[in-house]
């Protein structure tokens, strides 16, 4: 079981490690062997690990797994705004009237956007908001992959639903401060991306436009 834990560190220091030093990763798999036969497989590793920690930083590869992951962990903050925003009313509340936010705010009774006849866009608007939040969701696994195909699609995705979102709210007349929070996300979401797709292209010239470089 040491042994096996042991491994999956190993291949995570590889992975910090990435074709910079190649060589340095053979080296480790080769006296990994020596290692375990010595009963001190974990301990190897999780020191090579520390290593590889402490080297990317100083390489234009490691800078660039540094920064795609802190991208990938900074998109969930999107994704909890909107999650916030949904649970707050919208769309059938005004944001400060009812839902969580007047639940805090301690008001009295709420205000309902949704008349007789707009009621039934309800159902549609509320699964639009949960597919943009799931495309947000996915987003960061695709970006730490460098999978650039499948990040162009979703991204073309999730800029269609917020537009849709912002017409359908334009014309049901509903709370437009919501619309902040998916366009501003969205926004951030592209500038990032476009970013990291222009630094992986410099930084690894030979692989094909839209595929992994991992």
């Amino acid at each position: 079981m040491t042994a096996k834990l042991a491994c999956a560190v190993l291949a995570l220091t590889e992975a910090c490690l990435g074709d910079h030093r190649r060589d340095w990763a053979l080296a480790m798999r080769t006296e990994m062997d020596a290692a375990i036969d010595d009963g001190k497989p974990l301990s190897f590793a999780v020191g090579c690990l520390m290593g590889a920690l402490r080297t990317m930083p100083k390489h234009e590869e490691g800078r660039f797994t540094l920064t795609s992951h802190a991208v990938a962990l900074g998109l969930f903050p999107v994704v909890a705004l909107l999650m916030l925003g949904t649970v707050s009313g919208f769309p059938f509340l005004p944001s400060g009237h009812a839902g969580l936010s007047g639940w805090l705010a301690g008001s009295g009774e709420p205000l309902r956007l949704l008349t007789p006849w707009n009621r039934n866009f309800a159902p549609p608007l509320a699964l639009l908001i949960w597919g943009l939040i799931a495309g947000h969701l996915v987003m960061p696994w695709f970006i730490l992959e460098r999978d650039w195909t499948r990040v162009a699609t979703l991204a073309r995705v999730n800029s269609a639903a917020t537009v849709t979102l912002l017409l359908f709210t334009t014309v049901l007349f509903l709370d437009m401060s919501f619309m902040v929070l998916p366009v501003a996300g969205l926004a951030i979401e592209l500038l990032v991306v476009w970013h990291l797709y222009r630094w992986q292209t410099h930084l690894f010239a030979g692989a094909p436009p839209g595929a992994s470089s991992a």
